[in-house]
């Protein structure tokens, strides 16, 4: 599994104002002028705003935040997957052949069968589609990277310099998170945008439908939520995957994230992802465990429409509205997985958001 890399560093500054994005300049080839309007999708917006840095003041760091709270012990989640058929939309075809291959399985996580070297899923409704995943060719890869980094987030919503502003928090159970501004939430590591808005709030899916409240889920420290994670993480790698994890579906690679967010080289044995604005570094099981996750998805073909922003922290409605998505079906969600947006089953949604908040690179 070889790994393509852009020769060349990436000097970026970010810049955007509210909902909108300003035209970037980026350093060394990198070089695009973007226009407002062809990036973004938005209401209410006036005018564009003009800005650089992200915030590191030169810095680079590999930051620990620290959280506070009592233990807890959720409930186990019994995630049921979609049957595995050939229709559209609903399971994993057999690459080279038509018949559907995939049987999902269900226990405490998300343990799915997948059948073939490429997972390929095709999504109904309108608006743009999801296509059968490929790796990508070093000039694809180059093409795209280079769309990507010229890409600024909303104001508000730029990861780049939340953490080069500030710690990242934990969200606690005296928070009423109605009453925090967006652009506030995306600071608390344990409250994910994805599941800022969900019922209850910030909870992870399976955990909720088995009971887990916000008031439990805002109460665990930091090494309670590595447990959880370290124990869903086992559950989904000790599943049956005919699949073999392959890097070259994932578009960003881990030197560019770090160059993206002025960090240091991922460690030997160490990669950084980008989960929905936040980097996160990854021993092998985790990078095992979102390579898995990353080739059951179906990504959306933007190629034509708005550009994603990577760094980049929004919910779902801001999703939907900026990149003018389709809306999905109850059980299905977006996240934007290494500069790609994806569509994802609950149960393979949360273990990406329970492996941002366990792995996030505060």
């Amino acid at each position: 599994m070889s790994k393509l890399l852009i020769g060349s560093a990436l000097a970026l500054a970010l810049s955007s104002t509210s909902l909108t994005a300003a035209p970037f300049h980026a350093e060394r080839g990198f070089a695009e002028t973007v226009s407002a309007q062809h990036l973004w999708l938005a209401k209410g917006n006036n005018g564009n705003g003009n800005g650089n840095g992200n915030g590191s003041n030169g810095n680079k760091l590999i930051k620990k935040g620290h959280g506070n709270g009592g233990k807890g012990n959720p409930g186990k989640g019994n995630s049921h997957s979609g049957n595995g058929s050939a229709k559209p939309g609903k399971g994993h075809a057999q690459a080279g052949n038509g018949n559907g291959n995939g049987k999902p399985e269900h226990a405490d996580g998300a343990k799915a069968k997948a059948k073939g070297q490429e997972v390929a899923q095709e999504a109904a409704g309108n608006g743009n589609g999801a296509k059968a995943r490929r790796g990508f060719s070093e000039a694809e890869r180059e093409s795209a990277v280079r769309r990507l980094v010229s890409t600024p987030a909303p104001d508000g919503r730029d990861m780049t310099r939340v953490l080069g502003a500030t710690a990242l928090a934990l969200a606690t159970p005296q928070m009423l998170v109605s009453d925090i501004p967006e652009d506030e939430l995306i600071t608390y590591r344990n409250c994910p945008p994805g599941l800022a808005k969900k019922d209850p709030p910030c909870v992870p899916p399976g955990l909720a439908k088995n009971g887990v409240t916000y008031n439990d889920w805002a109460s665990y420290d930091e090494d309670r939520y590595d447990d959880l994670w370290l124990e869903r993480r086992k559950d989904w790698l000790d599943s049956d995957f005919d699949v073999e994890p392959d890097p070259e579906y994932l578009l960003l690679q881990s030197d560019q994230i770090a160059t993206l967010f002025d960090l240091e080289p991922a460690p030997n044995g160490r990669r950084y992802a980008l989960i929905d604005g936040m980097p996160v570094l990854l021993d092998d099981d985790d990078y095992r465990s979102l390579l898995l996750v990353n080739q059951l998805a179906q990504v959306r073909d933007l190629s034509d429409g708005p550009r994603i922003a990577p760094t980049a922290a929004l919910t779902q409605r801001e999703m939907i509205d900026l990149y003018r998505l389709p809306q999905l079906d109850t059980g299905s969600n977006y996240a934007v997985l290494n500069g790609q947006i994806v569509e994802l089953k609950d149960s393979e949604y949360e273990l990406l958001q329970m492996l941002r908040i366990a792995r996030a690179v505060l």
